[in-house]
C-alpha cells in the first residue's frame, strides 16, 4: 500500500468516527496496518513505543514516513475527538512533541484554516505559558466557528485562576517581584479581569515602588492604601536606596502643570520621601504642588517634622551645643514657617546664652518670660556646665510652680537641687521635698533612693532603710541598693544582715570594690560582736 493510501485511511477513520474516540480505538486499528513495526506494542498520546523507540528503528525512509503518519494520526484525532479528551491529549505531549506539533498546526492552518486546528494551537501556546499567543489562536477559532467558545473560556479562566493563586502565595510570603510576574501572566490569559489589573499595578508598587502611572492608575480606581503602606514598610534607615529611587522617578515625571486624577497623591507622596529622608526643602516643593486638597496631612507633616527639630534644637543647646541648636531652628523655620515656639527659642537661647553670672540668671527668672520647659532645658543646661549654684537658682524656681511639672520635671529638679544643697551642706529642705513628692502615691524608685540617701546622712537609719525597701518593692533592684542597705546595717550595728548584703553584692558584681570592702568589714566585726554577746 502507498504512503499516500496510508495516510487516507488514516484521515478517514478519524473522520468517520460516530463516537468518542479512545487510546484502545487506535492501538486495535493500528495492529491491521501493514508493515507494523515489531516493537511496537501500544499506541497513546504520549507516543512512546516500547523500550526503543519506535521513530528510531529500521531506515531512514521508515522514520520519515512515520513520522508523517504520527502527525496526521495525532492532528486528526485531536480534530475528531470531543473537546475535553481533545485538550487532554494536546497536554499530554512531551515539549518536544509539543513544538513539533505547533509547527505542524500552524502550517496545516496556513493552507486551510480550521476552528479546531486554531483551538488546538491556542490550549498548547497556553500550556507553554504564551498566553498571548494563546489568545490569538482562540480568537481565531471564533472567528471560524463558535462551537469552541465555552471551551476556550474555561482554558483562558483556568490558566487566569492559577497565575493568581500563585501571585497570591508570593504575596503572602512578601514576594512581591514574583507576585507582580504571576499577576501580568494572568492579565495576559485574561485581559478584561479588571481586579486582577488592580492587584498587578498594587504588586509593582510593592516590589519597585510607586511611579506616576500607576498612582494615576489606583486614584482613578479610588484604591490609594497600597501607596501608603509601601511609604509604612519604607519607612525605615534600611530603605533608604529604595526612597531614594521612588523619589527621583517621581521627581522626574512630576512638573507643575500635572493635572490628572492622581497627580496630587504622586506629590504628596514624593513630599513624603523627601521628608522620610531630610530633605526639608524638597519636601516643602512637593507638599506645595499637591495642592488644597492634601493640605490638613502636609499641614499635619510639616508641624511633627518642625515639633522634631524644635525638640533636638533643645537637647543640643542644652548640651551646650549652640550653633548645632540654632541651626536645628532654622531648618524648622523652613519646614514651617511662621511658628511662635521656634521663634521664641531663638530667642530665648540667644539670651540665655549670654547670662554668664548668677545675677544674670537671677534677673531672666525674675521677669518671668521663660515657661517651666524652658527652665527645666536650662536648668539642665546650667547643671552639665557644672554651674551648680546657677542650677540650683532655676531648680527652686521650678519647684515653686510644681503643680505645673510633670513627674519626670519635678524629678529633675528635686536631684539639681538635692546637688546644689548637699554642695552646701542643706538637706533639710531636700528631705521635704521629697517627703512631699512621695507623698501623692506615686511609685517613683529613684526619688525613694535619693530621700533615703538624704536620711542615712542625717542618721534616721530606720527611715531611710523604710525608703531603701521601698525602691526595692518599686523595681530597683541594683546592686548599689543592696550597698546602701549594707551601711544602714553598719550603722545599726546589725552586722549579720551587713553581712548578707553585702555577699549578695559580691556574688553579683565580683569586681564590686566597695562590695567587697563591706563584706570584708562585715565578717571582721562579726567575731569581735559574738565575742561581746558571748560575754
Amino acid at each position: 500500500m502507498s504512503n499516500l493510501l496510508v495516510l487516507n485511511k488514516i484521515k478517514s477513520l478519524a473522520q468517520n468516527s460516530s463516537r468518542r474516540l479512545r487510546v484502545g480505538d487506535l492501538g486495535a486499528q493500528v495492529k491491521n496496518w501493514p508493515n507494523r513495526p515489531r516493537s511496537m506494542t501500544a499506541f497513546h498520546p504520549g507516543l512512546e513505543f516500547g523500550r526503543k523507540g519506535f521513530l528510531h528503528s529500521g531506515s531512514k525512509e521508515r522514520q520519515i514516513f512515520l513520522s508523517m503518519v504520527l502527525f496526521f494520526v495525532l492532528a486528526t484525532c485531536v480534530g475528531c475527538a470531543v473537546p475535553a479528551d481533545r485538550t487532554k491529549q494536546l497536554l499530554e505531549l512531551d515539549l518536544d512533541q509539543r513544538e513539533s506539533t505547533i509547527k505542524s498546526l500552524e502550517a496545516k492552518q496556513a493552507v486551510q484554516p480550521l476552528a479546531w486546528q486554531a483551538y488546538s494551537l491556542g490550549v498548547l501556546y497556553g500550556a507553554d505559558g504564551e498566553y498571548e499567543q494563546m489568545n490569538n489562536w482562540f480568537k481565531k477559532s471564533r472567528r471560524l466557528s463558535d462551537e469552541l467558545n465555552t471551551d476556550i473560556e474555561h482554558i483562558r479562566l483556568g490558566h487566569w485562576k492559577d497565575e493568581a493563586l500563585k501571585a497570591d502565595s508570593e504575596a503572602e510570603a512578601g514576594n512581591w517581584v514574583q507576585a507582580a510576574k504571576h499577576l501580568e501572566l494572568a492579565l495576559a490569559a485574561a485581559p478584561e479581569q479588571k481586579e486582577t489589573h488592580w492587584r498587578w499595578v498594587e504588586a509593582r508598587i510593592m516590589a519597585y515602588g510607586p511611579g506616576l502611572e500607576e498612582i494615576r492608575t489606583l486614584a482613578m480606581a479610588q484604591r490609594p492604601e497600597v501607596v501608603y503602606r509601601w511609604l509604612e514598610q519604607n519607612s525605615g534607615p534600611g530603605q533608604s536606596t529604595e526612597r531614594l529611587e521612588s523619589r527621583v522617578r517621581l521627581a522626574s515625571q512630576l512638573n507643575n502643570n500635572n493635572t490628572e486624577t492622581g497627580d496630587d497623591l504622586a506629590a504628596y507622596t514624593t513630599g513624603e520621601l523627601c521628608r522620610l529622608d531630610g530633605d526639608w526643602v524638597g519636601m516643602d516643593q512637593y507638599y506645595r504642588l499637591a495642592g488644597v486638597n492634601w493640605r490638613m496631612p502636609t499641614n499635619d507633616a510639616r508641624s511633627e517634622v518642625a515639633n522634631g527639630l524644635l525638640q533636638q534644637s533643645l537637647v543640643l543647646w542644652s548640651t551646650d551645643q549652640v550653633a548645632l541648636s540654632l541651626a536645628k531652628l532654622d531648618t524648622a523655620d523652613v519646614v514651617d514657617p511662621d511658628r511662635a515656639d521656634v521663634f521664641q527659642a531663638r530667642r530665648n537661647i540667644v539670651a540665655l546664652n549670654r547670662a554668664k553670672k548668677g545675677s544674670e540668671v537671677a534677673e531672666i527668672l525674675a521677669t518671668g518670660d521663660l515657661d517651666h520647659r524652658w527652665q527645666t532645658f536650662w536648668m539642665s543646661r546650667l547643671y552639665t556646665r557644672g554651674r551648680l549654684r546657677d542650677a540650683g537658682m532655676v531648680a527652686n524656681e521650678l519647684l515653686n510652680q510644681r503643680d505645673i511639672l510633670s513627674t519626670y520635671e519635678k524629678s529633675q529638679a528635686l536631684r539639681v537641687r538635692l546637688a546644689f544643697l548637699r554642695s552646701i551642706g542643706n538637706l533639710e529642705q531636700t528631705r521635704d521635698d521629697l517627703r512631699d513628692l512621695l507623698a501623692t502615691g506615686a511609685k517613683l524608685p529613684t526619688e525613694a533612693v535619693i530621700l533615703g540617701d538624704v536620711l542615712l546622712a542625717q542618721s534616721h537609719y530606720e527611715e531611710a532603710l523604710h525608703w531603701f525597701n521601698k525602691a526595692q518593692v518599686w523595681g530597683d533592684t541594683s546592686v548599689s541598693l543592696l550597698l546602701k542597705k549594707a551601711r544602714v546595717a553598719f550603722s545599726q550595728d546589725r552586722f549579720e544582715d551587713m553581712e548578707i548584703l553585702a555577699a549578695r553584692a559580691v556574688e553579683r558584681e565580683p569586681d564590686n570594690l566597695e562590695a567587697r570592702q563591706l563584706w570584708d568589714r562585715s565578717r571582721s566585726l562579726l567575731p569581735q560582736k559574738n565575742g561581746e554577746v558571748a560575754q
